[in-house]
C-alpha cells in the first residue's frame, strides 16, 4: 500500500518529513549564520566544514525521501472540498519543496568541489574536488544561494498552510503528518 492509496502518511513517509525538516532547519540557520554572522575567516572554516559534511550525507537522506514520495505518492486532501486554487497551490509548493531539498545541497557540493575544494565528511573520508571551473562554481553558488530564499518561503508557506488547515479549517491535514491518523481534529 502506498500513502496515495491509504489517504495518509506511513510511519516512514512522517519520520522522512520530519527528519529531513529538522535537518533543512538546521542546515538553512547554520547558512544564514556563516553568510551574516560577521564571523572571522578563522571562526567560519570548522562550521563551515561541518555544513558541507552535513549538506552532503543529506543529499543522500534527500535522494531516498524524494524517491520514496515520488513512488508512495500524496494522499488525497484531507480537507475535503477545497477550492482549486488552493489544490493547485498546495500541490506546486510540495513539488517544489521536493525540488529545493534537491537543489539546495546538490549545487552546495557541487559549488565545493568546482572550486578546488574536498569535501571531508567528518573525518572518515574525503571527497576529492572537480578540476576547478570558475563557471560551474558560480553557477552552483548563485543556486545554493537563490534556493536557500526560496526554501525559506517555501517552509513559511508550508508551516502556515498547515497551521491554517488544523486551526481554521480543523481538518486532519496537520494531524496525519504528525500521527498517520485520518479522523479529524476536535475543535
Amino acid at each position: 500500500m502506498t500513502d496515495s492509496t491509504t489517504g495518509t502518511y506511513s510511519v516512514i513517509s512522517r519520520a522522512n518529513h520530519w527528519i529531513v525538516s529538522l535537518a533543512f532547519f538546521g542546515m538553512l540557520a547554520v547558512g544564514f549564520y556563516l553568510e551574516y554572522g560577521g564571523l572571522t575567516r578563522e571562526a567560519r572554516g570548522p562550521i563551515m566544514a561541518l555544513h558541507k559534511a552535513t549538506g552532503t550525507v543529506l543529499l543522500i537522506v534527500v535522494a531516498w525521501r524524494v524517491i520514496w514520495r515520488l513512488n508512495q505518492g500524496f494522499p488525497a486532501s484531507a480537507a475535503g472540498s477545497m477550492p482549486g486554487w488552493q489544490i493547485l497551490a498546495s500541490k506546486a509548493v510540495h513539488l517544489a519543496l521536493l525540488a529545493a531539498i534537491v537543489v539546495m545541497p546538490l549545487s552546495g557540493v557541487i559549488g565545493s568541489l568546482s572550486g578546488g575544494r574536498p569535501i571531508d565528511i567528518y573525518g572518515l573520508f574525503m571527497i576529492p574536488p572537480f578540476e576547478k571551473n570558475e563557471a560551474i562554481q558560480s553557477a552552483a553558488g548563485f543556486a545554493h544561494t537563490v534556493t536557500a530564499y526560496v526554501l525559506t518561503g517555501l517552509i513559511a508557506v508550508h508551516v502556515a498552510a498547515a497551521i491554517k488547515h488544523h486551526l481554521i479549517d480543523k481538518d486532519a491535514t496537520l494531524v496525519r503528518m504528525l500521527t498517520g491518523r485520518l479522523a479529524t481534529t476536535e475543535a
